[in-house]
């Protein structure tokens, strides 16, 4: 988006007048634009806009670190979300790999491993906190987001970032946090850190991809 408006006239009377007032004007009206989109946003103003932007579909590179890696994992494909809860994560390189998420299962599809394979996200309470989490924010549920989990969130307009935490470990959730940061209502990365300290990086970009 941009901000700030720019209006012109002329009269022959005062023709080297009339833009220089209107050129004043046109700049206290871009100021005050680009004043409001430095002022803090609220969760409030950061989930509605990535509600109202979201794309149905968005290339992403992933990078992965983790203890038992010698270096980071790198890996591209595309994230796809279907209102009101279909998710789906496409690997397409290095190798080929596919999760889909509807309702409580996650159907994973793996060349690699030669497999097909559907699980319950019960089994797995971080896989579930992260896909609610994630969910929640696409859809715009503040009221879901600031009931069920720590949220802190800084910025403004042009760049802030939102960090949510889960309000208890005793449900077996193994994430310390996700934070996502942007601008406007575009999520630009996601980070995931474990409680471990391993975590993935997750950079998202316009586009399907190729």
């Amino acid at each position: 988006m941009n901000f700030g408006m720019m209006r012109h006239t002329s009269r022959a009377a005062s023709a080297w007048a009339v833009p220089l007032i209107w050129s004043v004007v046109g700049v206290a009206v871009h100021g005050l634009a680009d004043d409001r989109s430095e002022m803090a946003w609220t969760i409030e103003q950061v989930v509605t806009s990535v509600k109202e932007s979201r794309e149905p579909s968005v290339s992403f590179e992933e990078a992965t670190y983790s203890s038992l890696l010698t270096k980071p994992l790198i890996t591209r494909g595309v994230l796809r979300f279907t209102p009101p809860s279909r998710l789906e994560k496409d690997v397409r390189e290095p190798y080929r790999e596919r999760y889909v998420i509807e309702g409580d299962f996650v159907t994973i599809e793996s060349e690699r491993r030669n497999m097909t394979k559907t699980i319950s996200l019960d089994e797995y309470p971080g896989l579930r906190w992260f896909v609610d989490t994630f969910r929640a924010v696409l859809d715009g549920d503040v009221a879901r987001l600031t009931r069920e989990y720590e949220t802190a969130l800084e910025g403004t307009r042009r760049r802030w970032v939102l960090r949510v935490r889960p309000r208890s470990q005793a449900g077996g959730v193994p994430v310390d946090f996700i934070e996502l940061s942007g601008s406007e209502g575009r999520i630009n990365v996601m980070t995931v850190r474990t409680a471990d300290g391993d975590r993935s990086v997750m950079t998202l970009l316009p586009g399907p991809g190729p």
